[in-house]
C-alpha cells in the first residue's frame, strides 16, 4: 500500500497527461450548444442510491480509454450491491466486472491510485450495513491485456457500536496518509455528525481523529470530502446550509484541529437536500481546486482555488433559477473543465478551455421521449461523470424506471477547443 501512496499526485498528474493526449485528436471544434442524445445502458437498480452521491466519485476512465462505473443494485438478481461496469466500446455494451459483498445499501467514494499504459489500481471505501454498520476500503486491479478486473483486499476502517456511518470520501495526502471522511448516525443519541478518521502511512490500522465537522444534531445534512492540498491535506464540508473549507498542515498532530473557513452559507436546507451533498470539486495534478455547488434557490455556481497563492477565486454563477439546478459534476479534460448539471429534466454540459475563467453552455444532453404508460420518468436526473475523462467525456444520467425502479442512460460529451 505504501508504495502507490508515496507516489499518489504522480498518479493524478500521469492519467491527466495520458488521457489528454489520448484526448488531443477528438476534441470537437465548434462552440455551439448541440443536443446530445442518451442510450440505455440496461444497468438497472431498485435503489435510489445507484450513483448518489455528488461529492463522491463512481467513476473512472483508465488510461486505454476504457470506462468503468460502479453502481449500486440492490436486491436485484445475482448482482447484489455495489456492483463494477466496465465499456471498451465508447458505452455499447457493459460488462459486470465484479459485485462487493455487503453492500445493498451502500455508496461508495474511488480513486484511481495508480494508472499505467498496462493497467490501474482502483481503491475505494463504503459503508456497510449487514452483519454490522462499517466503512471499508477495497483494492481493485485492472489488466488491460485481458480487459478485467479483479477485486483483492477488503479492510475495516471504521466499526464502532450504535454508529452507522454512511456516505464515505477519501484521499491520500503528500506523505502518504489516508483521510476519510463520513457521516455517522448515533442511534443512541439520535444526532448525526461528520466524522473523520486516518491510516497513517506504513500502518495497518485506521484511528481516529477526533476532528468533527460541523456541529452534531437532528439533521442528516452533514457531508465532506477530503482533497489534495500542497503541504497537508484539506476538506470540503457541509453543515446544515453552509459549506466550509478545512485543512491541515503536514507536520500537525493527526488529532490536532484542523483550520476552517466558510465558502457559502446559503446551501439548500434539509427539505430539498438531506444528505448536504449537492456540491462536486476535482483536484488536477497541482492541487488547483474546481469545485460547483448549487444555492438554495437552485442557482449553479462555480470557484476555483488556486494553490501557489493558497486563495479562492470569486464565485461566478453559471445557471439561475430557472434551470432548477441540483446535480453538478465537475470533470477536468485535457486543458478544459467541463461541468454537468441538470436542467429540470435534461442535463447541460457547460466548459471552460481558460483553466475555468469563463464558461460556455455548450451541449444539451437529452432524454428519449417518454411513452405514456412506461412507468419511466426524468424527475431526478442524478448525474455522473468521471473526474478526469478524454473527450468525449463519458456522463451517466439517472432516471426512473418503474420496475424495477431505476435505470441510467449514457452520453459522449466531445469536448471543446
Amino acid at each position: 500500500m505504501k508504495a502507490w501512496t508515496s507516489a499518489i499526485r504522480f498518479w493524478r498528474g500521469y492519467l491527466i497527461a495520458a488521457l489528454a493526449t489520448v484526448a488531443s485528436t477528438s476534441h470537437a471544434a465548434a462552440p455551439s450548444v448541440t443536443d446530445i442524445p442518451g442510450t440505455p445502458t440496461g444497468i438497472t437498480s431498485n435503489v435510489k442510491t445507484i450513483i448518489s452521491f455528488r461529492n463522491q466519485v463512481h467513476s473512472w476512465q483508465t488510461a486505454d480509454g476504457a470506462v468503468h462505473l460502479m453502481v449500486n443494485q440492490g436486491t436485484q438478481g445475482a448482482e447484489v450491491g455495489l456492483a463494477l461496469y466496465s465499456s471498451f466500446d465508447g458505452g455499447s455494451t457493459w460488462i459486470h466486472e465484479f459485485t462487493v459483498p455487503d453492500t445493498i445499501d451502500a455508496t461508495e467514494d474511488g480513486e484511481l491510485t495508480s494508472s499505467t499504459s498496462s493497467g490501474a489500481t482502483l481503491q475505494f471505501v463504503y459503508n456497510t450495513v449487514k452483519g454490522g454498520a462499517t466503512i471499508r476500503l477495497g483494492t481493485a486491479t485492472y489488466d488491460v491485456a485481458t480487459q478485467s478486473w479483479s477485486l483483492g483486499d477488503i479492510q475495516t476502517a471504521y466499526s464502532q457500536s450504535g454508529m452507522v456511518p454512511s456516505i464515505p470520501a477519501f484521499t491520500i495526502d503528500d506523505q502518504g496518509n489516508y483521510w476519510c471522511a463520513f457521516t455517522v448516525a448515533n442511534r443512541k443519541q439520535q444526532t448525526d455528525e461528520e466524522l473523520l478518521i486516518y491510516l497513517a502511512a506504513g500502518s495497518s490500522q485506521w484511528q481516529q481523529t477526533g476532528v468533527v465537522f460541523g456541529t452534531p444534531d437532528d439533521s442528516t445534512e452533514h457531508s465532506a470530502r477530503p482533497l489534495p492540498f500542497a503541504g497537508g491535506v484539506a476538506a470540503l464540508y457541509q453543515d446544515d446550509t453552509t459549506l466550509y473549507w478545512a485543512y491541515r498542515l503536514d507536520g500537525a498532530p493527526f488529532t490536532a484541529p484542523w483550520t476552517t473557513v466558510v465558502l457559502a452559507t446559503d446551501l439548500p436546507p434539509e427539505s430539498a437536500d438531506p444528505y448536504g451533498t449537492h456540491y462536486s470539486v476535482v483536484a488536477d495534478a497541482d492541487d488547483n481546486l474546481y469545485l460547483a455547488y448549487v444555492t438554495s434557490a437552485a442557482d449553479l455556481i462555480y470557484t476555483s482555488y488556486t494553490s501557489s497563492t493558497a486563495t479562492w477565486q470569486p464565485s461566478q454563477q453559471l445557471a439561475g433559477s430557472s434551470t432548477i439546478s441540483v446535480y453538478p459534476e465537475v470533470t477536468l479534460s485535457g486543458g478544459s473543465v467541463v461541468l454537468f448539471v441538470n436542467d429540470k429534466s435534461d442535463v447541460s454540459a457547460y466548459q471552460s478551455t481558460d483553466g475555468g475563467e469563463t464558461f460556455t453552455l455548450t451541449q444539451t444532453l437529452k432524454h428519449p421521449p417518454i411513452v405514456s404508460g412506461s412507468g419511466i420518468s426524468y424527475g431526478q436526473p442524478r448525474v455522473e461523470s468521471p473526474r478526469y475523462a478524454t473527450s468525449p467525456v463519458p456522463v451517466w444520467e439517472q432516471f426512473i424506471d418503474s420496475p424495477p425502479g431505476y435505470g441510467l442512460l449514457f452520453f459522449q460529451v466531445p469536448v471543446v477547443e
